[in-house]
């Protein structure tokens, strides 16, 4: 729990406390009412409070969807890497294992949702092997090409530094080997 969150949830339990000290010594104004009355408003007041506060604490504990969240790219400085991806806004993305699976939020904030949403969540793989590299289109829906052919289902292309691969005929990216 973050010191901002802290401190909200022990400002809203003192006003909580503060309101049922301020309902308990409003007893001589309900006096005029029943007893089960008095209950059923009480009761009724405890129930907002709790809700506000159950809603409160929801709302600042529940995680948010990574396509609202900033986007972070790779930074290509200081990491032994074999490959580079070039995205449209000419950030990269490092790749540096043996495998790596690359998709839709690899691409956050760098081309609008629109766009975003015909990539696929893992749209392509880039393999290396033999000191070469491979693409392969994991069977997407709208597909990858590499240098204007497509590359179909589960095929595997031989990469070479500065092919063109195009996702979802939305998004292009440079590959540039090290």
């Amino acid at each position: 729990m973050s010191r901002k969150q802290f401190w909200g949830t022990l400002f809203i339990i003192i006003a909580v406390g503060l309101v049922i000290m301020l309902i308990w010594s409003l007893n001589d104004v309900y006096g005029w009412l029943e007893n089960e009355t008095q209950e059923m408003v009480i009761a009724l007041i405890m129930a907002i409070i709790a809700g506000v506060l159950i809603e409160s604490v929801y709302k600042k504990l529940q995680p948010q969807p990574k396509m609202l969240m900033n986007t972070q790219t790779h930074i290509a400085e200081h990491v032994e890497s074999f490959a580079k991806l070039v995205l449209p806004n000419n950030s990269t993305i490092v790749v540096k294992e043996p495998e790596k699976t690359i998709g839709r939020e690899d691409f956050l904030g760098v081309i609008t949702s629109d766009k975003l949403n015909f990539i696929g969540k893992d749209h392509l793989k880039i393999t290396k092997k033999d000191n070469y590299s491979y693409i392969q289109d994991l069977n997407t829906k709208n597909g990858t090409t590499v240098n204007g052919i497509k590359l179909e289902g589960n095929q595997i292309q031989r990469l070479n530094d500065g092919d063109e691969i195009v996702l979802a005929k939305s998004m292009q990216i440079i590959y540039k080997e090290h």
